[in-house]
């Protein structure tokens, strides 16, 4: 579910966390979302620049203090609309100029196909969820075996005990070493701006 326009951005902007989700040319007070914008460097914002031009074939790029302005002719009005960073099947602007706004990043975001799939020793931890109905957090760990894995020894008793035991040892793994066992998360990538 990556993909690399999202790499690109992120290694231009740095580290990307959950305080620091929004990412533009001016320093923003904090927004209703939770997340200010952190101001880029000069060197940032040309790298920024470049990659918006090459992907959307815009002539270039102008930023914007607010999430609208006047065009650079100062004769419409354009307001910054959300895009999601995609590598293919994306709209592009030739020939026009792009009036960017933001670049955001989602919160962390597990595939669902994968969330339960073993990371190590055949186990996973997964990431906190919230129970839509009381907003309990809730957060589940799979252990898998193999049900013959003690079949060779004698003693049904003796094959219960090395099961348990084995189940045991990879609890304990995983709750000594819970980040080891987490599912790989990745970051979507949204830029805010305007195309006139």
């Amino acid at each position: 579910m990556k993909n690399q326009i999202t790499k690109r951005i992120m290694d231009i902007v740095g580290p990307v966390t959950n305080e620091r989700l929004a990412f533009g040319k001016y320093k923003q007070e904090p927004n209703p979302g939770g997340y200010d914008v952190i101001a880029l460097t000069d060197e940032q914002i040309h790298q920024v620049e470049r990659l918006v031009i090459d992907h959307y074939k815009v002539k270039k790029v102008l930023w914007m203090e607010l999430p609208s302005r006047l065009t650079e002719d100062g004769e419409q009005a354009v307001v910054a609309k959300t895009h999601k960073l995609v590598d293919s099947d994306y709209e592009t602007y030739e020939g026009k100029i792009a009036y960017v706004y933001q670049i955001m990043f989602t919160p962390q975001i597990y595939d669902p196909q994968t969330i339960h799939k073993p990371v190590k020793d055949g186990c996973v931890i997964g990431p906190v969820l919230y129970n839509p109905e009381n907003f309990e957090p809730l957060r589940s760990i799979t252990i898998t075996f193999s049900p013959t894995y003690t079949q060779d020894i004698d003693s049904k008793e003796d094959q219960e005990e090395v099961m348990k035991q084995s189940l045991h040892d990879k609890l304990d793994k995983v709750l000594a070493n819970p980040q080891e066992y987490m599912p790989e998360a990745f970051r979507g990538c949204m830029l805010r701006f305007a195309a006139k």
